[in-house]
């Protein structure tokens, strides 16, 4: 110790090892987490930033220490900054507990982009407080997360909708059916004789035949209808607001005469295939999603049956069961 009482930082003093030490040891912990770890002095002033942060916010630290930590903060948190500290030092009642919020940072170039933050404080004199905050990047949780989602409820080959989805908005749609409201109305649509396609072409025609047939079905229906690939070459198209059978029918038809087009795919011989179509048409929530895609399956077997390449309308009288 000096004459004053204060620490004796003169090289060597083994009083002061320990210190430089820990702060090293420290410094050491820091540069190796995943998470962003930032400190800033009362005054907002940023005073540790560690090798996470320089990758996640794109600043090196010389760039940033000393400089306000709102500089990682779009609106409208950058001007609420100010306010919250004000807030916290008129308290006075003592070191809160740690805050976990998600929230927007933004980085160096400009980007903004979606964080979670956990804020807390240490008081080292009465009134001298540092903040330190541990700032997680989710951008990439946020691409996972949506890639996940598309996953499940999406058909990995023609990027449709899958039967998953298909019963979540089938469901949806049954449910909101009332005696004033339009019908809806179910196409099963499977294409006739694909097989010997896979078997003389190979799958990989085979794939490219079930993907221009999904780009023809999108063409063929509004935005709000759903066309769902079941597996296989099958395929259930879901039209909303349809204000009788014959409506469906129509765009029944359509599609028939559309997957009659021929198919030029790479290089052989044009395909000309057909498909044959079950319409089902429903005007009451009576009724399950399963039930409806059994009903539209049952009249899509008496359309082979009657000869393919037509589309046949599910009648209760037609069914045996």
């Amino acid at each position: 110790m000096t004459h004053d009482g204060q620490p004796d930082t003169t090289p060597g003093n083994p009083e002061i090892a320990p210190m430089v030490h820990a702060e090293k040891v420290l410094d050491h912990v820091l540069d190796h987490v995943f998470d962003s770890v930032i400190m800033a002095s009362t005054d907002g002033r940023i005073t540790s930033f560690n090798r996470a942060a320089t990758l996640t916010f794109g600043y090196t630290a010389a760039e940033v220490l000393g400089q306000n930590v709102t500089l990682l903060m779009p609106e409208p948190h950058c001007s609420h900054h100010d306010q919250h500290i004000r807030h916290f030092l008129n308290q006075g009642s003592g070191a809160p507990s740690p805050q976990n919020r998600e929230l927007m940072g933004k980085r160096k170039n400009g980007e903004i982009f979606p964080v979670t933050l956990v804020l807390t404080s240490v008081e080292q004199s009465p009134g001298d407080w540092i903040f330190i905050a541990i700032v997680r990047d989710l951008t990439q949780v946020d691409a996972t997360l949506r890639n996940l989602r598309s996953t499940a409820y999406s058909d990995p080959l023609t990027g449709l909708p899958n039967r998953l989805l298909l019963m979540d908005r089938l469901s949806q749609a049954i449910r909101s059916l009332n005696r004033e409201s339009p019908g809806i109305a179910l196409l099963f649509v499977d294409l006739d004789h694909f097989k010997p396609i896979n078997d003389n072409f190979g799958h990989h025609v085979g794939d490219l035949v079930l993907r221009e047939t999904a780009v023809r079905l999108q063409s063929c229906v509004r935005e709000s209808d759903t066309i769902a690939r079941l597996g296989g070459d099958e395929f259930i198209v879901l039209l909303m607001g349809v204000e009788n059978p014959l409506s469906a029918l129509g765009i029944g038809e359509k599609i028939r005469e559309t997957l009659n087009d021929p198919f030029l795919l790479e290089s052989i011989p044009p395909l000309t295939l057909s498909a044959s179509i079950g319409m089902t048409f429903c005007q009451t929530h009576a009724i399950d999603a399963e039930s409806l895609i059994r009903q539209s399956d049952f009249a899509m077997y008496r359309a082979k049956a009657q000869g393919r390449n037509t589309v046949v309308s599910y009648t209760l009288a037609q069914n045996p069961l």
